[in-house]
């Protein structure tokens, strides 16, 4: 870790953003209002699958108000989506989901525009439907999207054989069969895990307008700008100085509002009216029909020698992709983590196969480390059962076999992580009747991406910073202004943060993938020290030495003479307008430094209602350099949360393709009141992001469910192999348990 004597960074600083929030003067995309603006609203399939034999919006054009209806045959044959393009705007000759879009409109009022969608008469012929994605690959399975390997953006390598097959990759390395050849022992489980979501309070709001001299103006809530502005004018078919993303405070994110979402319909209801659009999603909405976690099913082999060594393990994904994949970033269409599915463990031979599926479920995306918890939770609770085959304590099985040293060459504290969770946790302590204990280990990266950064020194010796950072509610804010006072040695309120619009800068990162602090950390590092560099002679003329340096917080000459930031910008700079000021952008390459980080829980299980209460976490994990820690110490207590309520309760429940729980007010996600108690450990290590941090956004929420799982096993005696752990599950594998001791 960095030893370098810190004067902010570390500290636990509270959010510079923070004070609008919690007084209410924070805007979010809802928040901003412009003249003569229409409502907009959009009508859905009821049906999972279908063809759309006519759509007539005759009544619907008489309710008062109207100004503007759309449907699928004001965009023939035009497809979109963020890499691949497989979604239609509006459904044009079929339906693929219960929830897909086939009309928006745009009125004078909310209600209006309610009862026009009402009002529209659709006439359907339904088509066989598939639901499981296993289903989905069989021979004679109906098929979503016949001309799929026609798509712009459609993967290589994709085995047409294969029904409904939207991507497919391979990662391995040894040779599987001389590994499971060499194997005392092959054990193989498969696992599943639901539909869930991300869990925002905000829906997926945006308000677009078309200025009198042509721009297109966007108040989104999304957390990727650029990416967006570049989107847009895509589909307006427009330049990209045309289009104007503004920023606003997203109200929550966690991997949902990386695209377009209904900002393309607003314009096109934009164009065709000539006035503002505003969209606001009921929640509903939201859950039904926009981007999810992916379901999936694994399975996983594992090769193992009787003193525990792994020696080959094969791992099998299959991703419910849902209805289109387009709404997922990746080049390959997969979730970015399945990569992660053999686990931090040091195996010499492996093959991982993972697979996205189309159905005609809801369409699945990116939510908080894309793949990772659905493999993770499948590797772990394997590993588990590994270790009870061989007799072998789950801990000691994961100390013999966990990584060394990182896929980068630094060394891995696997064995430090593993050894303080467990001991916290009381490992090896006596455990009353009908509590267990679990553990689960992981490793993640940081993402990549191009930042700017933009400051500018005041004649006041005060420092501004343009950012077009998205502010998702991590505190990257905060983060980027720490940086700022730490390289130019000033305090806090020094440093002034204006959030600009995508005309303010070249370019920025968006939120996402463990990688803002990493990419605009280190763009805000080398603008202080072009600014700082700029100013050089300047300092150097006021101390009468050409060799003054920077000294912390100002320059000093060799014979000790000083002077300041402040007092430079007040002698050296005209009070009218500022004239130091600096700009770069700066491209972070994908780095391969792992962070890992284990979680140990103890459960307490009621055999008689199957309920599970999580009595108390252990969370240990590599850390780096910590730049905030208030911040971090949010980031694993918000993540550990997560992976509760991907553990226990979470789960979009689906009856023939429609979800039957679309509010969250019946999608349960944990309260203040299910919360146990945490015990964080931070170790050291040595990262690549600022100062030498590592990650911890995405990889808190990853070995929990995992490890709740391992701990109800412990506890019950039987194996959890699907997620939620429901009380009705647990009753379900006790019983199970039962029947097949009585038949034994």
């Amino acid at each position: 870790m960095n030893a370098a004597p810190f004067r902010v960074i570390g500290q636990p600083i509270p959010r510079v953003e923070g004070i609008d929030k919690v007084t209410g003067r924070a805007r979010f995309a809802a928040d901003f209002v412009l003249p003569d603006t229409l409502w907009a609203t959009s009508l859905h399939s009821p049906l999972p699958h279908a063809r759309l034999l006519a759509v007539d919006t005759s009544r619907a054009q008489r309710v008062p108000g109207v100004r503007a209806i759309l449907t699928g045959a004001d965009f023939p044959n035009r497809l979109h989506g963020r890499v691949l393009r497989d979604m239609p705007f509006l459904c044009e000759e079929r339906v693929r989901f219960v929830g897909d879009k086939v009309a928006v409109i745009a009125a004078e009022t909310p209600d209006a525009a309610q009862e026009a969608a009402a009002a529209i008469d659709i006439e359907y012929e339904e088509l066989p439907a598939v639901f499981d994605p296993l289903a989905a690959m069989e021979p004679g399975a109906p098929i979503l999207h016949p001309n799929a390997q026609a798509y712009i953006g459609f993967p290589r390598g994709v085995p047409a054989e294969i029904p409904n097959l939207c991507s497919y990759r391979v990662w391995s390395h040894g040779d599987l069969d001389t590994g499971m050849a060499q194997a005392d022992l092959v054990i193989e489980h498969t696992l599943t895990t639901a539909l869930t979501h991300q869990g925002y309070l905000e829906p997926s709001t945006s308000l677009v307008a078309i200025d009198e001299a042509g721009r297109v103006q966007v108040w989104p809530s999304n957390k990727n700008p650029f990416p967006l502005r570049q989107s847009i004018a895509e589909v307006a078919q427009r330049s990209e100085d045309d289009v104007v993303i503004h920023p606003t405070v997203v109200g929550g994110d966690f991997g949902a509002k990386g695209g377009p979402a209904e900002v393309p319909m607003a314009y096109f209801l934009a164009r065709a009216t000539g006035r503002p659009i505003k969209f606001i999603p009921r929640h509903p909405t939201d859950l039904e029909s926009f981007t999810h976690r992916h379901p999936a099913v694994v399975t996983i082999r594992t090769g193992v020698k009787r003193d525990g060594t792994i020696v080959a393990r094969y791992v099998r994904v299959v991703f419910n992709t849902g209805a289109y994949g387009g709404v997922k970033p990746a080049i390959d269409g997969m979730p970015s983590h399945a990569d992660h599915a053999w686990g931090p463990y040091e195996i010499p031979h492996v093959r991982v196969e993972a697979m996205a599926v189309y159905t005609n479920t809801p369409p699945s995306g990116y939510m908080r480390a894309p793949g990772q918890p659905q493999v993770a939770f499948a590797h772990e609770v394997h590993t588990d059962l590994v270790a009870r085959e061989l007799g072998i304590d789950p801990l000691e099985l994961r100390l013999r076999n966990a990584m060394r040293v990182g896929t980068d060459g630094a060394p891995a504290l696997t064995q430090e992580i593993l050894q303080n969770a467990s001991e916290a946790i009381g490992w090896r302590r006596p455990k009353g009747p009908n509590v267990g204990r679990g553990i689960a280990i992981v490793g993640g990266r940081m993402g990549t991406g191009t930042g700017a950064g933009d400051v500018t020194l005041n004649p006041d010796g005060g420092l501004t910073v343009l950012t077009c950072l998205p502010d998702v509610g991590t505190g990257a804010p905060t983060i980027m202004a720490q940086i700022i006072a730490e390289e130019f040695g000033v305090s806090m309120d020094r440093v002034n943060l204006v959030r600009g619009d995508t005309d303010a800068l070249p370019t920025d990162v968006g939120s996402g993938a463990d990688r803002v602090t990493y990419v605009a950390g280190h763009a805000a590092i080398a603008v202080s020290r072009k600014l700082k560099e700029q100013l050089a002679p300047l300092a150097a003329s006021m101390l009468g030495s050409p060799a003054a340096e920077w000294d912390g917080g100002g320059w000093r000459a060799p014979g000790g003479e000083r002077v300041s930031l402040e007092e430079l910008a007040m002698e050296m700079l005209p009070g009218s307008e500022p004239l130091a000021h600096a700009q770069v952008v700066l491209a972070q390459p994908q780095s391969q430094n792992l962070s890992f980080m284990a979680q140990a829980v103890e459960v307490e299980v009621d055999p008689e209602s199957g309920a599970v209460t999580v009595k108390k976490v252990v969370s240990a994990q590599e850390t780096g350099t910590i730049i905030n820690a208030l911040g971090h110490q949010g980031q694993i207590e918000g993540g550990m949360v997560q992976g509760m309520g991907y553990g226990l309760s979470e789960e979009l429940a689906l009856e023939d393709g429609r979800i039957t729980n679309p509010h969250l007010g019946d999608y349960k996600i944990p309260t203040m009141r299910d919360i146990p108690a945490l015990t964080t450990i931070n170790l050291g290590g040595q990262g690549v992001g600022p100062y030498e941090a590592k990650a911890i956004a995405e990889l808190p929420c990853v070995p929990t469910a995992p490890a709740i799982a391992n701990a109800v096993a412990d506890a019950i005696g039987v194996p959890i192999l699907q997620l939620p752990i429901t009380a009705e599950r647990v009753l379900a594998a006790i019983d199970g348990h039962r029947s097949s001791v009585g038949q034994g």
